[in-house]
């Protein structure tokens, strides 16, 4: 939980170096397609290779196509977005993870339940600033709004993959959602990709790009699936909470030394809204008998 929290911060970050020099749909299919082939090169060596039933096939392309539009909308939103906003709305996981378990054990959520979703909602309010004008204002609200599509998707996608992940390994998993995934977004991103002038795409794109890739995709995402395979949803999702403080101080970090030079938003509202979001999710993870999926 910890190796992901830590690139978590660092994907919040490099991703918006990324997307700087990438337009959202074709830095999409650049990501989705060299992870795709890095995990086929490791199909029969690293990973074994897939198992699946012809019904599990298809909830595997179901996940695919969830994670791929998952980092479209990710991306598209940090075009118009700062990092710490996603970081703050990704910390939400555990939240949404207990009210999809919720309505499909059609169960009527408690007190306690109810308030940590207001705090949680209160503080995504304090963030968004639906009161402020401007256009600034207006293009961040338009990414956050893209940024809390993405997480929904997330949500969703980790509940699913739990219950896959019972009977198969979490690499396979990773790396054949992920290819599906790729196939998919090809009707999207393909004539994107073929358009664009790649050879103006500063260094620093590159890199955010490598570490999507590499660390965000393939790392991540096996680091993710296998703590689902042993731990239930909500545990994992509760690793989330620490992403906004972890990406707050590394942004910092980052521009402190010159290494990157982006915008940041952490006033008032910034931190009212941070600890709202994560009070209102920890009060949640409180509620007695809220272990999601249980095993056996």
């Amino acid at each position: 939980m910890t190796l992901h929290v830590c690139c978590s911060a660092g994907t919040h970050v490099l991703s918006k170096a990324a997307i700087m020099g990438f337009e959202s749909a074709v830095l999409t299919m650049l990501r989705a397609a060299g992870a795709a082939v890095l995990l086929l090169c490791l199909t029969g060596s690293l990973f074994s290779f897939p198992r699946f039933s012809w019904r599990e096939w298809r909830w595997v392309a179901v996940l695919g196509v969830m994670l791929v539009f998952n980092q479209y909308f990710y991306v598209r939103g940090l075009d118009d977005t700062v990092p710490s906003h996603p970081a703050l709305f990704y910390a939400m996981t555990p939240l949404g993870v207990l009210i999809l378990s919720a309505i499909q054990r059609k169960s009527w959520p408690s007190a306690r339940l109810c308030l940590g979703v207001a705090l949680a909602f209160a503080g995504v309010l304090f963030v968004l600033r639906p009161w402020q004008a401007g256009a600034l204002a207006a293009r961040a609200r338009r990414g956050d709004l893209w940024i809390i599509g993405a997480v929904l998707l997330w949500v969703v996608y980790t509940v699913m993959a739990g219950r896959l992940l019972r009977r198969h390994d979490a690499r396979v998993l990773t790396a054949w959602s992920l290819i599906l995934g790729a196939l998919a977004f090809v009707p999207w991103g393909a004539r994107p990709v073929l358009d664009a002038d790649l050879h103006h795409v500063p260094f620093k794109a590159w890199l955010g790009l490598c570490w999507m890739i590499l660390i965000t995709s393939v790392g991540m995402m096996i680091l993710w699936n296998s703590m689902l395979r042993f731990l239930e949803p909500v545990q994992v999702a509760i690793c989330a909470n620490a992403q906004p403080p972890a990406t707050v101080a590394l942004a910092a970090a980052l521009n402190s030394v010159g290494l990157v030079s982006m915008p940041q938003d952490l006033g008032a509202a910034f931190w009212i809204g941070m600890f709202l979001t994560l009070g209102g999710v920890y009060l949640v993870q409180l509620v007695p008998g809220s272990r999601i999926g249980s095993r056996g």
